[in-house]
């Protein structure tokens, strides 16, 4: 097989870029901001104040399970699979909203005095700035709860979509909230002057495990940003650990993740940001077959590799994988076609911002 060296690995991620891709960014996304929004975090926070709360005989035999669990596993995600009570579920979520919401409380000011401490948005202005006349969208998906995206988008004045349009308390239509993309243009065209209509650059984001601001009522999905707790009547929409047995938000995931899909089935180009590949329903069969049976093109930029991952790229022909070296800060690069490992000393790809500047320039 062939050696790979930095300039082949330069230009095979460079021509990845040819074509927009669709963008997957995970947790790592947000750690990069603070390690409060890591799944570790959260598993401590959870220890801490789940028995803090008055719960039954019942309740606390499942919580003690998940605790039994975890200590033999280490796998805390499949550990919370041990829930079926729908109070408790309720408490971890509320839970891991506060928890959420509390850290990124602690980080706004930083990403108000610069977005870009959201090192992803590197790498998305770019895509956003460099969208084709004929599809001007760029399409994102994330299970990610917090609203750094947002906050970095809105303040970098890049205009973007969750699907929900209204006032204070927005209702989810993609159709209609696409149409706040639009401007009116005057052209010449067979000799007369009209007005056609344009779609400004944009991004269409799916939150597909729901999102802070997400609460659902009678089988209604709204987004409001200024409720701190979900008024009676309403819940929060996350989809959090533990939640994989519930049907009823089995049935709003199903509204989440419509436009997910057929985006997903039209794209070609996979681009994975802090995505650790833990979440088989999100990363599902279409994303798999696209990047192995059909050797879609694929480009994982992650802090930290994992066996998933490494699983994944071994059978993708055309996936690339950069990521930190398990010694030091330098860089990784893998790609099936070739060798073996490619080990770059003096860069740190891994990080966003040094990539975006690296590879895809100035």
């Amino acid at each position: 097989m062939t050696v790979l060296t930095k300039q082949l690995a330069y230009q095979g991620i460079q021509e990845f870029f040819n074509q927009k891709p669709f963008i997957m960014f995970a947790t790592g996304t947000s750690c990069a901001v603070d390690l409060g929004f890591g799944m570790p975090a959260l598993e401590c926070h959870l220890k801490d104040f789940i028995p803090s709360y008055d719960l039954s005989s019942a309740q606390k035999a499942e919580w003690d399970l998940v605790i039994e669990q975890l200590a033999d596993s280490g796998d805390f995600e499949s550990s919370m699979n041990s829930i079926n009570d729908a109070a408790l579920l309720s408490h971890v979520v509320n839970e891991t909203a506060k928890l959420v919401g509390r850290v990124q409380g602690n980080n706004l000011a930083k990403l108000i005095a610069n977005p870009f401490n959201w090192t992803a948005l590197e790498i998305i202005s770019r895509l956003a700035a460099n969208l084709p006349h004929a599809d001007p969208v760029l399409h994102m998906a994330t299970p990610n709860y917090d609203l750094l995206a947002e906050f970095a988008l809105s303040a970098s004045q890049i205009p973007y979509s969750t699907g929900f349009l209204g006032g204070i308390i927005r209702k989810l239509n993609w159709n209609q909230s696409l149409r706040q993309m639009t401007f009116a243009e005057s052209v010449v065209q067979r000799n007369r002057r009209q007005m056609i209509t344009r779609y400004h650059n944009h991004i269409k984001l799916y939150k597909v495990h729901g999102s802070l601001n997400v609460y659902c009522k009678d089988r209604e999905v709204i987004e409001c940003d200024i409720w701190q707790e979900p008024p009676v009547g309403y819940e929060r929409l996350l989809i959090t650990p533990g939640t994989a047995k519930h049907e009823k938000l089995h049935d709003y995931r199903d509204t989440l993740l419509g436009e997910y899909d057929a985006a997903v089935r039209s794209h070609n180009h996979f681009l994975f940001l802090g995505f650790g590949f833990n979440d088989t329903q999100l990363v599902n069969n279409a994303i798999g077959d696209k990047l192995v049976k059909e050797c879609s093109a694929g480009l994982i930029i992650t802090r930290d590799s994992n066996s998933r991952i490494e699983e994944l790229v071994s059978k993708a022909k055309n996936t690339w994988l950069v990521c930190k070296s398990k010694h030091d800060n330098s860089t990784r690069i893998y790609n099936s076609q070739f060798s073996d490992w490619l080990h770059i000393e003096d860069k740190e790809l891994w990080r966003f911002e040094k990539f975006a500047q690296e590879i895809m320039g100035q």
